[in-house]
């Protein structure tokens, strides 16, 4: 394959873009597969993970989508109530951290007419606004509001600000992620990360929440991070080499409906529209009601209960990204003997200085 396609196989970009994208997203995989040595122990290299556009595929070569629910579990944790805890995930995208934000539309009675998801990185929107914001603001007008201002989308700097007005809050829109966990880059390093099998002390892991605790590749907490990693790292242990299939980014698996009806007998699947990707790499979609129905989002039950959250819809949602794994059985490396720790080199770093070092560009270099 001789490039990365962008995520959901979107048409925003032009030929130079396009090649301009492949040639960052191929950066990262490379930079993923060589860990960071000087900056941890027992992380690197990662000799199974490999970039699709360097190796050609073997002809073993099969992908494995690897599948979660949508909702924020960390809130779930928390709440004593379903009702609590769907309150709480559509109060703020910064809790909303399984890589799907939402957005609801409320009447001013508060019934809901619309809700929208999105799993589109903030990476691509950056180096999409760096390139073409032209092209940025025809997508916020056309997807969010015809109403949105060239100004409303930038900094004080005059540089793209993805929590912007129309992307900041649960209620004006969601155009893209900007919860700090969810991002193309979190992604690439679960898969790198998890791609190592590790035996502490001798004792192979196989646990998906030890894998994730020794590995220190995401939040063992979340639905997605060891789900991602437990299903990266059983490829792993088959001795298969690894990588993210193309295009490389997190997509919406599917809504289940089952148990949920509507006021006139319609199977409420029909109300769940893909808006941007393709039907199999879906990156958003909008939950509503058409108009000549004569009924809400709001009156839709779902076992029993009219829709009241966004996030009792998130609870039906499953996310997925696609891993590939080729030469099984033939790429054998030994475990990793110890946990990921910070090396002693930046043992004196504060969070905020070993942030720094890892930060990559949104933008290629060369545009």
């Amino acid at each position: 394959m001789p490039s990365f396609d962008p995520p959901g196989f979107l048409q925003d970009f032009n030929q130079q873009q396009q090649e301009a994208w492949s040639d960052w997203m191929s950066q990262q995989l490379d930079d993923a597969k060589a860990g960071q040595p000087d900056v941890y122990d027992f992380d690197a290299p990662r000799p199974r993970f490999f970039n699709v556009t360097k190796t050609p595929l073997a002809a073993d070569a099969v992908e494995k989508d690897i599948s979660w629910t949508a909702f924020p579990r960390l809130v779930a944790i928390d709440a004593a109530t379903d009702e609590e805890r769907w309150k709480t995930a559509d109060g703020s995208r910064d809790v909303q951290d399984e890589y799907c934000e939402w957005s609801v539309t409320r009447l001013a009675d508060g019934r809901i007419s619309r809700v929208t998801f999105t799993c589109e990185g903030p990476e691509y929107w950056q180096f999409l606004a760096a390139t073409d914001p032209a092209k940025v603001l025809d997508l916020y007008r056309g997807h969010i509001d015809p109403a949105v201002q060239p100004n409303d989308l930038l900094t004080s700097a005059g540089t793209y600000n993805p929590r912007n007005k129309w992307n900041s809050g649960t209620s004006k829109g969601a155009m893209h992620l900007i919860q700090q966990n969810n991002t193309l880059g979190a992604e690439i390093e679960l898969a790198a990360g998890a791609s190592n099998t590790r035996a502490p002390k001798g004792v192979l892991l196989t646990n998906d929440q030890d894998l994730i605790r020794c590995g220190a590749y995401g939040q063992a907490e979340r639905h997605s991070d060891p789900t991602i990693g437990g299903g990266v790292n059983l490829l792993a242990r088959t001795e298969a080499n690894i990588s993210l299939a193309n295009p490389v980014g997190i997509y919406f698996a599917g809504l289940n409906t089952a148990g949920w009806a509507s006021p006139d007998g319609t199977q409420p699947a029909l109300f769940w529209k893909i808006t941007r990707g393709t039907a199999e790499k879906a990156v958003r979609a909008v939950f509503e009601v058409p108009a000549d129905r004569g009924y809400l989002v709001s009156d839709v039950t779902i076992n029993g209960k009219p829709i009241k959250f966004g996030g009792q819809i998130s609870d039906f949602i499953s996310m997925k990204l696609t891993g590939v794994a080729m030469n099984i059985g033939k790429s054998a490396h030994p475990p990793i003997a110890g946990c990921k720790s910070r090396a002693a080199k930046t043992a004196g770093l504060t969070k905020i200085d070993v942030a720094s070092t890892l930060r990559r560009p949104a933008t290629p270099a060369r545009y």
